[in-house]
């Protein structure tokens, strides 16, 4: 079934079901119909699925606005910040969140309940601080997820609130969009590659680089005004001790590559792979190690052909030692590591870089003339054999990092100048930018049946599980077939 069907049809069966009142149900279809379009990544707003949210929370939240008691009467301190994620050292939650500590707001810190025990670092880093924890339920219905959201931001009276989530999240889409004129909001654009929910549920839209607010602006067309630019900086722990190599080091270099394995994959071509393979090729004193999840069929091949010299492991604690030992840190492709590159520039190592499209500029200060970047493979490899063969060109390159990426103090004044004027000394551009053939690349990748079964398994939308029967046991069999084979 093509995916323009089966999204109308989720729209069909939220109309009904918005009709009848029945809003758990209708809440489901939205989030399941925002998944899909998050998967596919063909469009970056739907105006349809906004309109139905903002209906739902006319419905259920009019009570509390209608409510002059109820009414958030506004606390200039108090800073309620929402984190649909709940990661610990990953995303930008952390920097967020000990930045407005340290400014000295009352921070207010909601995310799920699964994330209790879960997130050490950011206990660690806000010890001592004026921060409140709250842990909500987002697996018992939809429903109960806005009720205990909308309470807090009842029961707290935030001047200010940060909407910083997943792409699908219907429960704070609708619980924000209820506040607006009542309370500052500003939504964090982690996912500005692609498609969300909640264009209207806040009042200034944070952009973390240059791509991030063209997209904004031309894509999903919210006003340049709402629009500011905060770069971010990656978190460091300084302090965790270096765990080592699984492998003896003796006359050997390591070139360092991480993240989700789907981003070194889509490209007919393998050209990451390829990379990776002339360059264990030529240098024979390399070693190449991955650090990440997902599907490893290319790197094992890899690993078939370089038996001791590619290495394969789980996420590291202790990422900005291995960086420190590495002598260069290959970037993903077709999709690149924002976060990866900002560790690599911070740890001052090249991160190696192939450009597809414009996805991943800006990303760091001063990026063109950095010279991490290359047009085509021959270039970069041409590059690379210079680096790995030229200490000095190497120190020279690594100089040009420095100031590459903002300060923990810097980004802190700016996001103080942020809350208390709506603004930073960051200008940007929204000129138009086609993300056209990158977006192809999701097209290329995307399995209805699969993302279906995935969207349906989730136990908040298990009830429409009927309505797909065929294609959520199709996917099953799907998901299970690609799992047996990376065994």
């Amino acid at each position: 079934m093509h995916e323009e069907k089966v999204i109308n049809r989720l729209k069909g069966i939220i109309n009904k079901n918005l009709n009848n009142k029945n809003y758990e149900t209708a809440l489901a279809a939205c989030s399941v119909c925002a998944e899909i379009m998050y998967m596919h990544n063909q469009t970056y707003v739907d105006e349809e699925l906004e309109i139905f949210l903002q209906q739902i929370g006319n419905q259920i939240i009019k009570v509390n606005k209608q409510n002059e008691i109820t009414k958030p009467l506004a606390s200039h301190r108090t800073i309620l910040f929402y984190d649909g994620f709940g990661l610990d050292t990953r995303g930008l939650a952390l920097i967020f969140v000990k930045a407005l500590v340290e400014i000295g707001y009352q921070v207010v810190y909601v995310t799920t309940e699964k994330a209790k025990e879960n997130q050490p670092r950011i206990h660690e880093v806000t010890k001592g601080t004026n921060i409140k924890w709250i842990y909500i339920h987002m697996d018992q219905g939809y429903l109960s997820w806005i009720n205990e959201l909308n309470s807090l931001f009842e029961k707290f009276k935030p001047e200010t609130a940060f909407f910083y989530t997943t792409p699908n999240d219907v429960a704070a889409t609708v619980v924000f969009d209820s506040y607006a004129g009542q309370v500052k909001r500003y939504q964090i654009d982690l996912t500005d590659h692609a498609f969300w929910l909640g264009k209207y549920s806040f009042d200034y839209c944070i952009a973390l680089r240059d791509l991030g607010a063209k997209i904004e602006f031309n894509y999903r067309k919210i006003p340049k005004e709402k629009i500011v630019m905060l770069p971010y900086y990656a978190t460091v722990n300084y302090d965790e001790p270096f765990a080592g190599f699984p492998f003896s080091t003796e006359g050997k270099r390591v070139i360092f590559s991480g993240g989700s394995l789907y981003k070194t994959l889509g490209d007919k071509e393998k050209k990451y792979y390829k990379i990776v393979e002339s360059i264990l090729e030529k240098h024979e004193d390399i070693i190449f190690m991955y650090a990440g999840s997902g599907d490893d069929s290319q790197l094992n091949i890899l690993k078939q052909k370089y038996n001791d010299r590619v290495f394969h492991v789980e996420e590291r604690k202790d990422l900005y030692q291995v960086l420190k030992h590495c002598v260069l840190y290959l970037n993903t492709y077709p999709m690149f590591g924002g976060l990866m590159m900002n560790y690599a520039a911070t740890a001052g190592k090249i991160p190696i870089t192939l450009k597809h499209n414009h996805d991943a500029d800006g990303l760091l200060f001063n990026q063109s003339k950095l010279k991490i970047e290359y047009e085509d493979m021959d270039t970069l490899l041409q590059d690379v054999d210079k680096l790995l063969e030229n200490p000095e060109y190497l120190k020279e390159r690594e100089a040009l990092l420095n100031g590459s990426v903002i300060t923990e103090e810097k980004f802190r004044r700016e996001l103080e100048e942020l809350i208390e004027n709506q603004s930073t000394s960051y200008e940007f551009e929204v000129d138009y930018v086609d993300t056209s053939e990158f977006r192809e690349e999701f097209d290329k990748r995307f399995d209805i049946y699969k993302n279906v079964s995935i969207a349906l398994y989730r136990k908040n939308n298990k009830k429409l599980v009927k309505n797909f029967l065929g294609m959520y046991w199709i996917g099953k069999f799907k998901c299970i077939k690609e799992n047996l084979r990376k065994r």
